[in-house]
């Protein structure tokens, strides 16, 4: 595998190389065929669908010289045929590394036939274009590191058509994208030099409607240091508008996905719907989001994502007041989230999660550790940042917690209103009881019983009496036996005594019967 520059990790579930490099080859050997091989004898070919070559031979009439110069072979026929030699030799050689890659490395593998492509958007990270005069070192780098960015995000193929050595994608077609490697997306952009700046222009194109469904401009200055700060900016803010389960790659999935009765899920589709679970925490969603991943486990037991949102479900079955022996649902998360980065070591998920309980059980040193790793290997994924950085907040580092929140929170506008809690806990944390009312006011889960526990404690403190009781009946009703697990569900999140305290009496302030 050396020849595409892979060691013996190489897996082609996740790496398309060897289909790519396929591809391109056929479309050399089309190209020769139709121009200087064309009337040789011998044709070549690499059916689609696999890899092995096929030698035909091809009939043509005899030709009779018009003159007897016509039947010595002059200096233009010497070259035609020295260009065979050296054209034939080179594709004989590249057949048999498709053939030794397919036929020997690959062998036992699963094919990469458009049937068993990995479930998820697919997206062609195409070379970024250089115009006029403009810095192609910067064009060049922002396709490498954008390309090594998706591919981060572990439901997302990648096709990575900047890595080559194309100067740029004038040369593909990319509806032929979408018909051989059923390619959903395609991400392409210009550099340009104006002068005083340079103007970047990232665009993504949906190959099915053929249509942009997402750009953005971004200037910047021209010397070496603007750049270079700059580039860094730039990925993030495009990783996050496009990628994660919030990202443009995957709505449109997702809401295929709800929409989709239960019953006819796949497993990518319960993983996708408990992400929408996730936007809005509407609890009378948990038993069958639960159900349709346990399902999905049963059909794809080594689908590592799949793991990872089990064991946030197992702990939300404490975190929320939704039943089950304490000790035997943290067992299982934990398992849980052990199995997801045992299947695949690479996913941020599964470190998450490991955080998640390490949390719960009060460990918060081994909470950070596993924390920063899955930041670590997805550092653009809003999700990770989220989880993380809220419970870090709640662990007393407000400052450093509050800042990878809203980090997650800047990367895409399109994100679960719970990111906006974190600083309501602060606001509350800090006595500025109207500063986080505001903040609760912007988030819409009105059937999240936490929107209705803040509204009846800041209302409650600020002397709005009628609207915290008319919250309190919300709050009863959506969590009717709140009154007695309420110190249950507040120890999970480790603020604290005195922060716990300061919680109970507020809500007692509104009528809670609250024991102590």
């Amino acid at each position: 595998m050396s020849v595409f520059g892979r060691d013996e990790t190489f897996d082609q579930q996740v790496d398309p190389i060897v289909r790519l490099e396929a591809r391109r080859l056929r479309q050399d050997i089309d190209g020769y065929y139709a121009g200087p091989g064309r009337e040789d004898p011998l044709r070549l070919t690499i059916p689609k669908g696999g890899y092995a070559p096929r030698f035909e031979r091809i009939a043509r009439l005899e030709q009779t010289p018009s003159s007897p110069e016509d039947s010595h072979p002059n200096t233009r026929n010497l070259q035609r045929f020295s260009f065979i030699g050296l054209g034939m030799a080179g594709i004989s050689a590249l057949c048999a590394v498709i053939w030794f890659v397919s036929g020997g490395l690959l062998a036992g593998k699963p094919s990469t036939s458009e049937d068993t492509l990995p479930k998820g958007p697919v997206v062609a990270v195409l070379p970024f274009d250089t115009l006029g005069q403009g810095p192609s070192y910067f064009a060049d780098g922002l396709t490498q590191q954008l390309t090594s960015e998706i591919v981060r995000f572990r439901d997302i193929w990648v096709l990575p058509l900047g890595s080559g050595q194309r100067p740029s994608h004038g040369g593909i077609d990319l509806q032929d994208l979408r018909v051989e490697f059923n390619a959903e997306f395609a991400l392409e952009g210009s550099v340009l030099d104006k002068g005083d700046t340079i103007l970047l222009s990232a665009r993504l194109i949906d190959l099915k409607s053929q249509r942009y469904v997402w750009v953005n401009d971004y200037s910047i200055g021209r010397s070496p240091s603007e750049i270079y700060v700059a580039q860094d900016k730039i990925i993030r803010d495009v990783i996050g508008k496009l990628a994660g389960k919030y990202g443009v790659l995957t709505q449109d999935a997702m809401k295929a996905a709800t929409r989709t009765p239960p019953s006819n899920r796949d497993a990518y589709d319960c993983v996708l719907s408990y992400y929408s679970y996730q936007i809005t925490i509407d609890l009378g969603r948990h038993p069958a989001i639960m159900d349709c991943i346990q399902r999905a486990l049963v059909q794809s037991p080594d689908y590592a994502e799949a793991w990872a949102v089990l064991s946030n479900l197992y702990l939300q079955q404490i975190r929320f007041g939704l039943g089950g022996d304490r000790q035997q649902v943290i067992a299982a998360a934990d398992t849980a989230a052990r199995r997801a980065v045992e299947i695949d070591p690479s996913l941020a998920a599964g470190y998450l999660m490991q955080a998640n309980i390490r949390f719960v059980r009060g460990d918060i040193e081994g909470f950070r550790k596993s924390g920063q790793i899955a930041v670590g290997l997805s550092p653009n994924d809003n999700a990770v940042l989220a989880h993380y950085g809220m419970r870090l907040a709640f662990s007393g580092e407000w400052d450093e917690g509050l800042a990878i929140v809203d980090r997650a929170i800047a990367l895409n506008p399109v994100h679960p209103h719970w990111y906006h809690f974190p600083r309501v806990f602060y606001e509350f944390d800090q006595g500025d009881y109207q500063q986080a009312l505001t903040v609760l006011n912007q988030i819409d889960m009105p059937n999240f019983f936490w929107t209705h526990l803040w509204s009846v404690a800041l209302n409650a403190n600020l002397g709005q009496r009628k609207v915290a009781q008319s919250s309190l009946k919300a709050l009863l009703l959506l969590q009717p036996d709140f009154e007695a697990e309420a110190n249950s569900i507040l120890s999970i999140w480790q603020l604290g005594d005195l922060f716990e305290q300061k919680l109970l009496d507020s809500l007692r302030k509104a009528g809670l019967e609250v024991d102590k």
